[in-house]
């Protein structure tokens, strides 16, 4: 209804100056004025500034020797520079499964993969955003929480913070299609696949 009421209002200042020969008045110079319960909508704020982590390339470097050789590595895709050490799990797919390879950002990457029972993004990034009082604790340890339909699992190691999304194919249970410890068992076994 607003809409169409400034709609309106633009179009009568149009047609006025040209009945007059002036030039036209814009159409947000005759819009009223927004009272005080027609509020605006104004544009979202940029939310909390974002906090870059100190990555310890020597500690990943390290892991990333320690490997087993016969591990397979994907070849990540996208043109922006490895900004934190990739954390990839030992799964074997197949063609079936919809693989796809890990995609580098300009503040980390993300990894897909298709289980049987769900579906899991690997998530890692080098900024991390704080609202709020600074958290407390350990940013190593695990948080794991619920949402609907799948679980999180966040972390932080090398100074980059990482974020492992479980979205379920079929809840068939409360807890959902997987627990705290199964989802801290599939964080544990990732190992750096790429580093600097």
């Amino acid at each position: 209804m607003r809409s169409m009421l400034l709609g309106g209002l633009g179009l009568l200042a149009i047609a006025a100056a040209a009945c007059t020969e002036e030039q036209p008045a814009a159409p947000a110079a005759t819009a009223p004025a927004a009272t005080s319960e027609e509020q605006v909508a104004q544009p979202a704020s940029a939310g909390p500034p974002a906090v870059a982590g100190q990555i310890d390339w020597e500690a990943a470097r390290a892991d990333a020797a320690a490997r087993p050789s016969d591990v397979v590595i994907p070849q990540a895709v996208g043109s922006d520079p490895l900004t934190v050490p990739m954390l990839l799990p030992v799964i074997v797919q197949t063609a079936s499964d919809r693989p796809t390879p890990p995609r580098v950002t300009k503040d980390g990457y993300f990894a897909t993969y298709h289980l049987p029972r769900y579906d899991v993004i690997v998530n890692g990034s080098s900024k991390a955003y704080q609202a709020g009082s600074p958290p407390a604790g350990d940013k190593t340890e695990m948080k794991f929480t619920t949402v609907e339909a799948g679980a999180q699992l966040a972390f932080s190691r090398y100074g980059a913070d990482y974020v492992i999304e479980f979205e379920c194919r079929e809840v068939d249970s409360p807890e959902g299609c997987i627990t705290e410890a199964q989802a801290k068992e599939f964080a544990e076994s990732l190992f750096v696949a790429q580093s600097r």
